[in-house]
């Protein structure tokens, strides 16, 4: 079974694949897309730097140097199964982002989304993580571009929340993004090479919560998970159901807890 990221990034497969070099036909843009799946195939079962052109090229059925004619490195068809994972999450993450308001919602649904990039899509995470982002060119990249276009919604983020008055003017927006994608990094390290597994519901509400302490003013940390702007959120409506419950029973207990021992009493004064 497919995870969503997959799905996605089939679904992207039929699309033009402009970056393949050579006039676009529709004959080449098939032909393009079969590259990419291959090639996607071989780098999750070798490793970048393991993988061959040569193995592609006959998962595909064409000789080595017809693939060439379309990817003229093995590192241009590296950016291109890679480009095929960010551009479906990228415009994913832009419509849920855009449906959020207020600092908790939108952080929780940032550090949610990540959490699920390295849980259904481990392979394709190890390859940015060791084999893309090492790269001392990968700063140079298109690939680059669009990590920093994928990340930027947490820097809107803080952005939004300096202006509307829930962070201080002077909360650098760049070491926050560092410790939110970063921190992911490193809590997930275990889940990419199965020496671990995670709740994404749950690590993304403790995630959430740990950050806003550290960069929230002293004492809102609590009063930000129930801000007005974020009592559409799910987790926040559930605790608030939570605490009318404990104060409902609460009270039916304390209401209820004099009359049993009044009642016995005077039953034993009677006999």
């Amino acid at each position: 079974m497919k995870t969503a990221t997959e799905a996605s990034f089939d679904e992207d497969i039929e699309a033009p694949a402009t970056n393949a070099v050579g006039k676009q036909t529709p004959r080449r843009m098939r032909r393009a897309a079969e590259i990419i799946v291959a090639a996607r195939e071989t780098f999750l079962e070798k490793g970048f730097e393991c993988a061959s052109v040569s193995e592609i090229a006959a998962k595909v059925g064409v000789v080595e140097g017809l693939l060439y004619s379309y990817f003229p490195t093995k590192r241009d068809l590296l950016n291109e199964v890679l480009r095929g994972m960010y551009e479906p999450l990228i415009r994913e993450m832009e419509d849920g982002f855009s449906r959020l308001q207020g600092l908790r919602s939108r952080m929780r649904f940032l550090v949610w989304r990540h959490l699920r990039v390295y849980v259904e899509d481990p392979g394709l995470s190890r390859l940015v993580l060791h084999e893309v982002r090492t790269r001392p060119e990968y700063f140079n990249s298109a690939l680059h571009e669009l990590h920093v276009r994928y990340t930027a919604f947490l820097i809107r983020t803080v952005r939004d929340a300096i202006a509307s008055g829930e962070l201080p003017a002077d909360t650098d927006g760049e070491m926050v993004r560092g410790m939110v994608y970063g921190g992911i990094e490193h809590r997930m390290w275990g889940v990419l090479f199965g020496r671990d597994t995670v709740n994404v519901e749950v690590a993304a509400d403790r995630f959430t919560d740990m950050m806003l302490r550290g960069i929230l003013p002293d004492g809102q940390a609590g009063v930000s998970a129930t801000t007005a702007s974020d009592t559409g959120s799910r987790d926040d409506i559930e605790r608030r159901l939570e605490r009318l419950e404990r104060i409902v029973v609460a009270g039916a207990e304390q209401a209820a807890a004099p009359v049993a021992p009044r009642h016995k009493k005077s039953h034993d004064h009677h006999q």
